[in-house]
């Protein structure tokens, strides 16, 4: 993306007072949204786990759903730490939608990654919940961009480490 690009977005999203506040308000609050869900989920796996007195199926799909995140998680660390590429408000002259001190580290995007693979381990729960999971997770990825705080790039590499490894769960496990 390029500074004018960059530039156009964010002075659509600051345009508007209210549409720069929930703008702002989707990119720090929607990953606390798939925590929350993530531990609740993981919560009725356990139970589910312990209702059937532990029963090799809800073993493994319990397994793969702490198994697969955390995987996530660290791929996308070390890709970062090893790679550390340069968020856009470091090379471009904007003002990122909310203030962020981080240098470094924007390949590949953390928070989308997570949000796939914790989407995709909904499917274990509910298909509806799955695929609200998966809308939100798009979201979130789109709002990393918006926000000037990821180069698409970014969002779409963290979106196929989630997509892979969450899929690979749902077959695995």
């Amino acid at each position: 993306m390029t500074e004018q690009q960059y530039q156009r977005i964010l002075g659509f999203l600051r345009a508007n007072p209210r549409r720069e506040k929930i703008a702002a308000a989707l990119t720090r609050h929607l990953p606390k949204v798939f925590f929350a869900v993530y531990a609740a989920e993981l919560i009725v796996l356990a139970i589910q786990c312990l209702q059937d007195g532990f029963a090799a199926d809800r073993l493994r799909t319990l397994s793969g759903a702490v198994l697969m995140p955390a995987l996530c998680l660290l791929t996308t660390s070390l890709l970062r730490k090893k790679l550390n590429r340069e968020r856009p408000y470091e090379l471009l002259p904007i003002t990122p939608l909310i203030h962020k001190d981080t240098r470094g580290h924007s390949f590949p995007s953390n928070h989308t990654a997570s949000a796939f693979v914790l989407a995709l381990t909904a499917f274990q729960l509910s298909c509806p919940l799955g695929v609200m999971m998966l809308l939100l997770a798009a979201l979130t990825g789109l709002s990393r961009v918006a926000a000037g705080l990821h180069w698409p790039k970014d969002v779409l590499c963290g979106m196929g480490i989630g997509t892979i490894l969450g899929v690979l769960q749902l077959i695995i496990f």
